[in-house]
C-alpha cells in the first residue's frame, strides 16, 4: 500500500470520519480509522456501527492496500505536521508516514475484522441544497430528545406531503416543525416517512461546514444515505411509531402578540439569571390592552427581576410560565426580526412563530403553577 496526498487534503478528510470512531471497549477495532486504496482511489472509513462515514481524500495511488490505524492518533498526529505532501506506506500491520524531515510509525491492525460498511444500490435520491438543509435541521433538531426513553423521540421525522416535505422534532416538553418545498427536480419522490437519528443529523451539520453544492439525500427500508462531493453517509433509522404531533398543535388562540426577537432574548436572558435552579422557570404577562409583555422571574435566594417589553397585540390578558432555557432555543432559531405568540391558557401549549414566514413554528409546553 503506498499514496502520496497533500497534509490539508488528508486533514479534511480525517475531519469528516474521525469523529464518529470514540473509546468502543466491546470492539476495539471500532477506535481506528480504515484506509482503503483500491481501483486508484484513496478512501478513508469509519464506523461506529450505526452511522457508516466514508470519503475520498485526492492523491497520487501508487499501490493498493488497506489497514486501520487509531483514529484520534492518527489524525492528531497529522493535524500538526507541516503542511506539504505526506507519504502513506504499510509494512506488516503498522503504517509508514512519511512528512517532510518527518517519520512516523503507528501500529495499525488488519483490516479483515473491520464492520463492513455497505454499499446501498437501487435507492431513489433527492436532493437539496446544502445551505438550505444545514438551515433546516439548525432550526429542529435542538427539540429532538437525548434520552433513549422513548426512541422514537430521540430522532427527527422526515414526512413527505405532496410537493412539501416536513421536518418534525420533539422531545415531548417542545416541538420544531420546517416545511420546505421539494422542487420540480424532486416532483417523483415516493413517499417518505422515517424517523432519522438526531446522532447522524449533527455529524451532517458539522461535516457540511461551509459545503455549497447540493445534498443527495435517499433511503431503503432501515437505512439513510447522504451523498455529497466525495462523502457518503450511512445510518440507521429509528424503528417504531412517530406520535401524531398535529394533535397537539393548538388551531386556536386567545391572544396573539408579536414582539421584537431580539429584546425579547436579552430580557429572558437577564431574567433567567434570578430563575429556580433545575426548574429554570420564568413568567411572561401579556398586556393585551396596555400592549406591553412584563418578564419576570424571582428566587428565594438570590432576589428577583422584572422588565417590559412593547408588543403588538390582540385578544385577551394572559400569561405563562416557561423554562427559559427552551424559549431561549427557539427565540435564537428564528429566522426573523420579529416573533408572534399564540396562547390560548396558562396551561396550554403556546406557539411561537416568525412574523411573515409559514412554514415553520416552534411550540412550548408551559409549566404548570
Amino acid at each position: 500500500m503506498k499514496v502520496i496526498c497533500t497534509q490539508e487534503n488528508l486533514t479534511k478528510g480525517l475531519n469528516i470520519t474521525s469523529h464518529i470512531a470514540g473509546k468502543n471497549i466491546t470492539l476495539p477495532i471500532l477506535n481506528n480509522i480504515l484506509i482503503k486504496i483500491e481501483q486508484g482511489k484513496f478512501n478513508l472509513i469509519s464506523t461506529n456501527l450505526d452511522i457508516g462515514i466514508k470519503t475520498s481524500v485526492r492523491g497520487k495511488v501508487e499501490e493498493a492496500g488497506e489497514i486501520t490505524v487509531p483514529a484520534r492518533l492518527f489524525s492528531e498526529y497529522i493535524a500538526l505536521v507541516s503542511s506539504g505532501n505526506i507519504e502513506l506506506t504499510r509494512k506488516d500491520n503498522d503504517l509508514v508516514i512519511g512528512a517532510g524531515e518527518q517519520q512516523s510509525v503507528i501500529k495499525g491492525q488488519g483490516a479483515d475484522e473491520y464492520p463492513i460498511v455497505p454499499e446501498i444500490e437501487g435507492v431513489e435520491y433527492f436532493s437539496l441544497e446544502t445551505m438550505e438543509f444545514k438551515e433546516v435541521l439548525s432550526q429542529v433538531i435542538f427539540s429532538a430528545s437525548y434520552e433513549d426513553i422513548r426512541p422514537e423521540l430521540s430522532g427527527v421525522l422526515f414526512l413527505s406531503q405532496d410537493d412539501k416535505l416536513v421536518f418534525v422534532a420533539t422531545d415531548s416538553y417542545r416541538l420544531a416543525e420546517k416545511i420546505i418545498s421539494l422542487g420540480k427536480e424532486n416532483e417523483k419522490i415516493g413517499k417518505i416517512k422515517k424517523i432519522v437519528p438526531l446522532m447522524v443529523l449533527q455529524e451532517i451539520l458539522r461535516i457540511l461546514g461551509d459545503n455549497q453544492g447540493k445534498v443527495e439525500i435517499g433511503f431503503n427500508e432501515n437505512q439513510i444515505i447522504f451523498k455529497f462531493d466525495e462523502t457518503v453517509i450511512i445510518s440507521r433509522l429509528i424503528e417504531g411509531n412517530y406520535p401524531d404531533y398535529k394533535e397537539i398543535i393548538p388551531s386556536e388562540y386567545r391572544i396573539r402578540a408579536m414582539v421584537d426577537r431580539n429584546s425579547l432574548i436579552k430580557i429572558i436572558r437577564t431574567a433567567s439569571l434570578f430563575s429556580k435552579k433545575g426548574i429554570n422557570d420564568i413568567l411572561l404577562e401579556f398586556n393585551s390592552k396596555e400592549k406591553i409583555l412584563k418578564v419576570s422571574a424571582a428566587n428565594m435566594q438570590l432576589g428577583e427581576n422584572k422588565a417590559t417589553i412593547g408588543i403588538e397585540s390582540e385578544g385577551e390578558n394572559n400569561s405563562v410560565v416557561f423554562n427559559y432555557k427552551y424559549l431561549l432555543d427557539g427565540l435564537q432559531n428564528m429566522p426573523s426580526k420579529k416573533i408572534v405568540f399564540e396562547l390560548s391558557s396558562s396551561d396550554s401549549p403556546v406557539v411561537l412563530k416568525p412574523e411573515g414566514i409559514k412554514d415553520y413554528l416552534y411550540l412550548i409546553m408551559p409549566i404548570r403553577r
